[in-house]
C-alpha cells in the first residue's frame, strides 16, 4: 500500500489542480490496465504469450492470477481500480456463467452499484487467434467508414455500406457498393449467403451489425433466406436447404468490429468451435458485443449501438457498452433499489423470459399492482444486465466518423476549484437540441472521490468516480447550454 501511495504522490507533483481537468489527456488513470488470467491459462506457454504481448502493449498493466474462481481477484482490483480490465481466457473458460460472474464482480469494486472498470474478454479458437485479435496493427482511434448490416443503420454514417433489410422481405439497400449505381432492390439476385460473402470481400467492412435468428454456431440471413455456419476453420455459406452456395470464408483479414446485437446466443463462447472464436482473430474482428442467451428485451444490445451512434465520434464502442450498462443499472435502481441484488441464474440451459420472471418473483414477490410495462422492464433489465459481453481489447478505440454528420453538441470539463468541477454540454444551435434523444455520458480521464452533485439535478445526472451521464440533457428554453456542477476530489 505504501508503494501505491508513493506512485500517487509522484503523479500529483506534475499536475496542479488548475491544470488538470477530468478530460485531460495522458493521465495515469487512462494508462491503468489490469490483465486477469487463470493460473491454468497462464501456465500454458502459448496462452502465456497472449498475456505477455498484452503487457508489452500496455507497460503499466498489472497481471492478476486466479486459480478457480475469477471473483478471487476482487480485492486486488479494488486496490488498483483500473480503467481497463482484460480477462484473458481459453475458449473453454468464458461461457455465460463466467460472463455473469464478471459483470457482478466489476459492479462491486466500490460502494456504487455501477460497473467500475471497462472490461472485456480476450479469447480465440487458439492462442494464435487471440493474439491476432489484439495485434497492434490498427491506427487508433479506429474510425468506422464501411459497414455490412442485417438491420438498418443510418447509411449516412458510412462512405460505403450494404444492408439486408430486416423490415421488408428480400429487400436490400446499398451505398457506393452496388452494380450500375443501383442503391436498392426488392429481391435478391443471388443466394443471400453468397451476397454476404461477396460484399464482405468487396466492402471490407469496418462494422458488421446483424439481427435475426442465431445460435452459438449459426447466423441466419434475414427472413430465413440462408445461413452462415461456423466451423473451427471457416464460415460455411448455406442456402435454405443447407446446401453450400459458395466456398467457405476462411479469412477476412481487414480489422472490424462485430455487433450481433439482435441475435440470440452468438456472444456465448462454447469452446474453440463457435461464432465467437471464429470471428475473433480468424475473421479479423477486434471487438464483438453480443448476447450469451436468447434475446428478447434488447436493451443491452440495441442500447449499446444507439448510444454509440447517437453523437457520432463522441464515444468508443467500449465506452458506449460501459455507459449503457450504467443506464440499465440506474433504471433498475429507479424502479426499486432492492432489485439490484437480484442475480439471474444462468446455469440452466437456454435461460429465458419465463425463467427470469419466475426467479424474480421467487426472490421478491412482485406486487400484483405493478403494471405490465413496468413488470416487463424489470424482467428485461434483470435479464439483459449480466448476459451481454464485449470481447477483444477493452482499450481498443472504435468510433463512428464524426465528420459524417453536422455536430450537434460538444462537452467539456472546467476545474472550478481544488475539489469542484463543471460539466458543460453546449449544443451547436437550438435546432440541434431536438436531434438528441439519448443521454450524454462521458468517461473521466481521472477518478474522483468524495463526489456529489451541486447543481443541475433537474437534468438527472448520474455521477460516479469515473463517469458522468446526463439523462435529461435538454437546456432551458432560450439556452443552448447545460451545466452540471459537482464536487469531487481528483485522485492521482
Amino acid at each position: 500500500m505504501d508503494h501505491i501511495k508513493t506512485v500517487f504522490k509522484h503523479n500529483h507533483h506534475h499536475n496542479s489542480w488548475s491544470q488538470q481537468t477530468l478530460d485531460s489527456p495522458n493521465t495515469a488513470y487512462l494508462q491503468s490496465y489490469a490483465i486477469v488470467v487463470s493460473t491454468e491459462t497462464n501456465s500454458d506457454d502459448d496462452w502465456k504469450q497472449v498475456v505477455d504481448v498484452l503487457h508489452e502493449k500496455y507497460p503499466n498493466a498489472t497481471v492478476y492470477l486466479y486459480r478457480n474462481d475469477v471473483t478471487s481477484v476482487k480485492e486486488a482490483l479494488q486496490i488498483s481500480m483500473p480503467r481497463y480490465t482484460a480477462f484473458v481466457c481459453k475458449p473453454s473458460e468464458c461461457g455465460r456463467e463466467f460472463v455473469a460472474s464478471v459483470h457482478r464482480l466489476t459492479r462491486t469494486l466500490d460502494d456504487e452499484p455501477y460497473i467500475d472498470t471497462m472490461w472485456a474478454i480476450i479469447t480465440g479458437s487458439d492462442a494464435k487467434s487471440a493474439l491476432n485479435s489484439i495485434k497492434d496493427d490498427v491506427e487508433q482511434p479506429f474510425i468506422i467508414r464501411t459497414a455490412l448490416n442485417f438491420t438498418n443503420v443510418d447509411q449516412d454514417l458510412f462512405d460505403m455500406c450494404f444492408t439486408f433489410s430486416d423490415s421488408k422481405y428480400s429487400c436490400w439497400y446499398g451505398k457506393n457498393c452496388c452494380e450500375n449505381g443501383k442503391e436498392e432492390g426488392s429481391e435478391y439476385s443471388k443466394p443471400p449467403a453468397l451476397m454476404f460473402s461477396e460484399k464482405l470481400d468487396a466492402i471490407r467492412p469496418d462494422l458488421l451489425v446483424t439481427g435475426g435468428h442465431g445460435t452459438e454456431h449459426t447466423l441466419e440471413m434475414p427472413w430465413t433466406t440462408g445461413m452462415l455456419y461456423a466451423t473451427d476453420q471457416s464460415l460455411l455459406l448455406l442456402d435454405t436447404e443447407g446446401n453450400a452456395v459458395a466456398s467457405p470464408i476462411e479469412t477476412s483479414p481487414n480489422p472490424k468490429v462485430f455487433l450481433p446485437i439482435a441475435n440470440c446466443l452468438i456472444g456465448h463462447c462454447v469452446g474453440e468451435n463457435c461464432m465467437v472464436t471464429l470471428f475473433m482473430g480468424k475473421l479479423g474482428v477486434k471487438q464483438l458485443c453480443g448476447y450469451t442467451v436468447n434475446t428478447w428485451f434488447g436493451r443491452a444490445g440495441w442500447g449499446t449501438l444507439d448510444l454509440w451512434k447517437s453523437i457520432p465520434g463522441q464515444l468508443a464502442l467500449s465506452q458506449a457498452y460501459f455507459l449503457n450498462q450504467v443506464r440499465m443499472t440506474y433504471d433498475l435502481k429507479s424502479i426499486n433499489s432492492h432489485l439490484l441484488k437480484f442475480k439471474f441464474d444462468v446455469t440452466k440451459n437456454d435461460p429465458s423470459y419465463e425463467s427470469v420472471g419466475e426467479q424474480i418473483n421467487n426472490c421478491f414477490k412482485l406486487s400484483d399492482n405493478i403494471d405490465a410495462e413496468t413488470r416487463e422492464k424489470i424482467y428485461g433489465l434483470c435479464y439483459d444486465r449480466d448476459t451481454t459481453v464485449l470481447y477483444g481489447d477493452p482499450a481498443f478505440d472504435a468510433r463512428f466518423d464524426k465528420t459524417k454528420c453536422d455536430p450537434i453538441l460538444s462537452t467539456k470539463f472546467i476545474r472550478t476549484s481544488v475539489n469542484t468541477h463543471s460539466f458543460i454540454i453546449t449544443f451547436t444551435d437550438t435546432e440541434s437540441i431536438s436531434k438528441l434523444y439519448l443521454p450524454v455520458g462521458v468517461m473521466f480521464t481521472s477518478r474522483i472521490a468524495n463526489y456529489n452533485i451541486i447543481s443541475g439535478i433537474d437534468h438527472e445526472p448520474i455521477l460516479s468516480d469515473n463517469f458522468i451521464m446526463v439523462l435529461k440533457p435538454r437546456p432551458k428554453e432560450g439556452s443552448t447550454t447545460v451545466v452540471i456542477d459537482f464536487r469531487g476530489t481528483v485522485l492521482p
